[in-house]
């Protein structure tokens, strides 16, 4: 599956651009958005800065929000959808890659 992912690091760019990722996820496998950030910074790209912690997969405290396609989805919660699949922040203050003030 090809995942393209918005990226942007204040000390390094000027703009924000999108890096695709081809992993080994096929739409049966169910797996959530999460699932596939944390498989990206542990088996491709550990510098991807995304929201996660130990208290994620509840759907409870929404920090993990990002656009999914265009919409704003849980990453915890949200399926991944047919290809293609464009993360993206939730808002336009990004901190770092998904990662946004609130």
């Amino acid at each position: 599956m090809n995942i393209k992912i918005y990226r942007y690091d204040p000390q390094k760019d000027e703009q924000g651009y999108y890096q695709e990722y081809d992993l080994p996820v096929h739409k049966e496998d169910l797996w959530t958005v999460m699932d596939l950030l944390r498989y990206i910074a542990a088996n491709i790209d550990p510098t991807l800065a995304f929201y996660c912690h130990s208290a994620c997969n509840h759907g409870i405290c929404g920090r993990c929000a990002l656009k999914v396609n265009g919409k704003v989805r849980l990453a915890c919660t949200c399926l991944v959808p047919d290809a293609p699949v464009v993360l993206e922040p939730k808002n336009k203050k990004v901190v770092k890659d998904l990662v946004t003030e609130p």
